[in-house]
């Protein structure tokens, strides 16, 4: 160590620093700023000359602790590059935390969506079977009339009777409400005649022509 140097300490710095200034001339600005740990693995794990080793030297690891620019000017603009680095970083993760609001929403919206096809389905399912029941129940019921009701009618008199029972069935329950019904002629069998009788006499006869104008 004394042979070949009086400052091992300075002399090891210097050499290491050159070094590291030789790779980092090799990158540029961003690479340096974001590799420049690996930057001093390398020079760490590249340095195959014996420098340390006639000065009975063994290093162990290099690590930056720090760097600063030769020159004002640059050392703004990386203030600069840095600043607006931090800042498109916290807007990213700002945007991040909304866009993770934001699918939680839309999870939640499907999930609620989901559950709401699924009650949909099973009320359409219940309904559906509810009125087979129905459907069943009154098909036995019509089954059942027109096997035991006076056997001697033909078919389609029981059907009318049938219809003319259900009608009763329904006058019933809107009579017990608060609905208005209304019937046309072909409903209640109406028909409307006219009939004229012309007497003997004026007066008569000039009524019977009023009548007839009036008609």
């Amino acid at each position: 160590m004394i042979k070949f140097t009086s400052d091992t300490t300075g002399d090891v710095c210097n050499h290491a620093r050159s070094r590291f200034i030789e790779l980092v001339s090799k990158v540029t600005l961003q690479e340096f700023m974001t590799k420049f740990n690996a930057i001093a693995e390398e020079v760490h794990q590249g340095d195959t000359s014996d420098f340390y080793t006639q000065r009975g030297v063994n290093i162990h690891s290099l690590e930056v602790t720090g760097y600063r620019c030769a020159e004002r000017s640059t050392a703004a603009i990386l203030e600069q590059i840095i600043q607006e680095t931090t800042n498109r970083m916290n807007k990213l993760q700002q945007q991040e935390s909304e866009n993770e609001v934001q699918l939680k929403e839309i999870h939640g919206d499907i999930q609620e969506e989901m559950a709401m096809a699924e009650l949909i389905k099973i009320q359409t399912e219940n309904s559906n079977a509810k009125a087979r029941m129905q459907g069943l129940a009154e098909a036995e019921k019509v089954k059942s009339f027109l096997a035991a009701s006076l056997p001697g009618l033909e078919l389609s008199a029981k059907v009318q009777l049938w219809q003319t029972l259900r009608k009763e069935d329904a006058l019933r329950a809107i009579s017990k409400g608060s609905a208005s019904l209304y019937f046309t002629p072909s409903d209640v069998n109406l028909s409307i005649e006219n009939h004229e009788h012309v007497s003997v006499g004026k007066k008569d006869t000039s009524w019977a022509e009023d009548s007839v104008s009036e008609d």
